[in-house]
């Protein structure tokens, strides 16, 4: 077995909820207790931090990721979903999981693959316990999959749970409120375990304020300890400077690749987080945060938010794919001076697609598209959704070939943006 054989295997046989939608996913954590079980429990030889949320997530992971490499420590950071390669969900200090690592474990383990049949995201997630254990890690930065109670990596009791923001997504599992898709992803807080909520919000507070009473959990808001004095951005290249002050009047002057007003509010999450660190004796002063924020694209392999890639056309690609996400990205779009705007656009069937695609400009030229996923949204049905909202574009049977086109007919002083799915950037890419 070679590594191809082995990833194919991993994401071709086994449930995968990013390619097939609900028929991928597998809740529950019976399947992955049992695999840890037969590993020696790896998950209990390094302290973690666990994060989830609707957005914000894989930002404010790889945040605290970096300023702890900056530190000094040797993290393991566990990411979804992945670009090009199921390898870059699992790193040790900006470094993918090793290739061979990943065949050898799964030709060795075959039979017990067949035997339990766990989703992709199980035994990625019992793939990636068993890598930092072996590795011998400071600590672990775990991402949840999807919602929180009941995903893979709700195995851990963390040295902190932290909640980013709350949206509507995935709501034929997580529920078709706020409420009760918050209530999924309070699912994390753990009994006498430190909680910090990235957002405040008068739907989502008094679900979060009563888990961590239940569990007896100490609850930070982090828009409560941090104050933004001033921000500046520039889009193109992508550059935000902050200014913060905490509760003891501290000033935080802070330097970012990634833009965007919610990006200060993970940068608050992420602080919040900090300090509750340190009280654990981690030892992580001004100097290692400040680097931590300038150098995360570098110490993490970050990709896919508001990223730049410089061409004879500026192009902008971003992952984005629920209601927050697609409005947030809309208003940066909105900011950035150019002449004409080409979008690139593709989708997952089971996303809000006219609650998402009512957000998007009407002035752009789009460029739809469809990735080569099961989970796809057709073609034929994104385009008449579109076209009923005045959005004007063609259809290409590859994102590929839509890019193309983009590029054919913008000149320098516009901007191409990429969207719409994980899916369309991976291709795109």
């Amino acid at each position: 077995m070679i590594f191809a054989e082995a990833e194919k295997y991993i994401m071709e046989q086994l449930p995968m909820y990013e390619r097939q939608g609900i028929a991928g996913y597998q809740g529950g954590l019976e399947k992955t207790l049992l695999l840890l079980e037969k590993f020696n429990n790896p998950h209990y030889k390094f302290p973690s931090i666990h994060i989830a949320g609707t957005n914000g997530k894989g930002s404010v992971s790889s945040m605290i990721a970096s300023i702890l490499q900056e530190a000094g420590y040797k993290v393991g950071l566990y990411t979804s979903p992945h670009l090009k390669t199921m390898r870059e969900r699992i790193k040790i200090n900006g470094q993918m999981i090793p290739a061979h690592w990943i065949t050898n474990f799964t030709k060795k383990n075959l039979h017990l693959i067949e035997q339990i049949k766990p989703s992709f995201f199980e035994i990625n997630t019992v793939m990636a316990f068993c890598y930092f254990a072996e590795s011998d890690i400071d600590i672990a930065i775990l991402e949840t999959g999807l919602g929180g109670r009941l995903d893979a990596t709700n195995v851990v009791t963390p040295l902190v749970s932290i909640i980013t923001s709350i949206s509507f997504d995935h709501m034929k599992l997580l529920g078709e409120t706020l409420q009760k898709i918050t209530a999924e992803k309070a699912g994390i807080i753990k009994p006498n375990v430190p909680c910090v909520i990235g957002e405040k919000n008068l739907e989502t507070m008094p679900v979060f304020t009563q888990y961590a009473k239940k569990n007896n959990a100490p609850i930070t808001f982090a828009t409560d300890k941090f104050v933004t004095k001033k921000f500046y951005q520039s889009l193109i290249p992508p550059i935000l400077k902050v200014e913060l002050n905490d509760e003891n009047k501290n000033i935080y002057k802070l330097t970012s690749p990634l833009v965007g007003k919610v990006q200060i509010e993970n940068m608050k999450t992420v602080l919040c987080t900090i300090e509750i660190l340190k009280s654990y004796k981690y030892k992580i002063n001004y100097n290692h945060i400040k680097k931590g924020f300038i150098k995360i694209n570098k110490n993490t392999g970050l990709f896919g938010r508001w990223s730049y890639v410089p061409n004879d056309v500026p192009i902008i690609m971003d992952i984005g794919h629920n209601v927050g996400a697609v409005s947030n990205l809309v208003d940066l779009l909105n900011d950035v001076k150019k002449e004409r705007l080409h979008i690139v656009w593709g989708m997952m069937a089971d996303k809000d697609v006219e609650g998402i695609l009512k957000l998007l400009p009407s002035d752009a030229q789009y460029y739809f598209c469809s990735p080569h996923v099961p989970r796809a949204l057709d073609l034929r049905i994104l385009l008449e959704k579109a076209k009923n909202l005045n959005l004007n574009g063609k259809a290409y049977k590859s994102v590929r070939r839509a890019l193309y086109e983009a590029k054919t007919h913008a000149n320098s002083k516009d901007l191409i943006f990429v969207g719409g799915s994980a899916f369309v950037v991976a291709e795109a890419m």
